[in-house]
């Protein structure tokens, strides 16, 4: 009897609260962050709502990862793309948002762990999720309240910071850098653009039950950075790929005139207007 309301809360919790996800952050607020205007962070969150509205989790399960690739190597600190595998969770239950992960190896390692609501030790998430605004923190709404924030719908506010569990087992929450809300604010002004293009794998009908595969997809959009930033105005190219392979990645950028690899191009805001 015991194991049987056992499993009915755990998937009372899966439907109905954090889900499969770590829940609310603690202790973080993008106010904190060295390096980044209020501008900045109004910019984050429309990005973030503009997500959120094109409803990407009706498709895409966190099986489906997501290889990115912005800007160049050197444009990042240590030279490398900060978190270049992306995953959506949420489309299955629980909690909606983005993680993004160091490595595909990160990626698989937390999606096996997803249905335990238990990160892997020391594996660092930028995550972007969105909460009601009755369960973020004071500090938070009292943030969003201040700077006029865009909630993503209705109440429902995103909350961007890094998640690691310690060896110790414990969770713990820090803000991301100045840095990692650049490539995150690219990664979504892009990914809302492109996820609509994704193709099933043949008849989606015949894979009802199981994770449905999508086409192999590579698309780059150019990202214009917002004025508040230090390189206002200037284009970034975004690569998102699925599967994340580099492999395919190189195979498709040999085949691409590079004038012409950017497919897709974001509004400039001369547009805009």
């Amino acid at each position: 009897m015991d194991l049987h309301l056992k499993d009915l809360f755990t998937r009372f919790q899966e439907q109905f609260s954090a889900g499969p996800s770590l829940g609310p952050s603690s202790g973080t607020c993008l106010l904190r962050v060295d390096g980044i205007s209020t501008a900045f962070i109004k910019s984050l969150f429309r990005a973030a709502a503009a997500l959120f509205r094109t409803e990407p989790w009706k498709r895409i399960r966190p099986g489906h990862l997501f290889g990115v690739r912005i800007g160049k190597d050197f444009d990042w600190p240590g030279k490398k793309q900060p978190f270049p595998c992306a995953q959506f969770i949420g489309g299955e239950g629980g909690d909606l948002g983005v993680h993004l992960f160091k490595s595909q190896a990160d990626a698989l390692n937390m999606t096996s762990c997803l249905r335990e609501a238990n990160l892997p030790a020391n594996v660092e998430v930028l995550r972007v999720m969105f909460f009601p605004e009755s369960v973020l923190l004071p500090t938070t709404k009292r943030m969003i309240k201040s700077l006029s924030l865009d909630a993503a719908d209705g109440d429902v506010f995103p909350v961007i910071d890094v998640a690691r569990r310690a060896s110790s087992g414990s969770l713990r929450f820090r803000n991301p850098t100045a840095d990692e809300l650049r490539y995150v604010f690219a990664f979504m002004k892009a990914i809302t653009l492109v996820h609509p293009l994704l193709q099933w794998v043949g008849n989606a009908m015949s894979r009802v039950g199981r994770l449905i595969e999508f086409e192999p997809f590579v698309e780059t959009v150019d990202v214009q950075w917002p004025p508040e930033l230090p390189r206002a105005g200037e284009l970034v190219a975004v690569t998102i790929l699925h599967p994340p392979s580099q492999d395919y990645l190189e195979k498709k950028m040999n085949l691409q005139n590079p004038a012409q690899e950017a497919k897709y191009v974001e509004p400039l805001d001369e547009e805009k207007s």
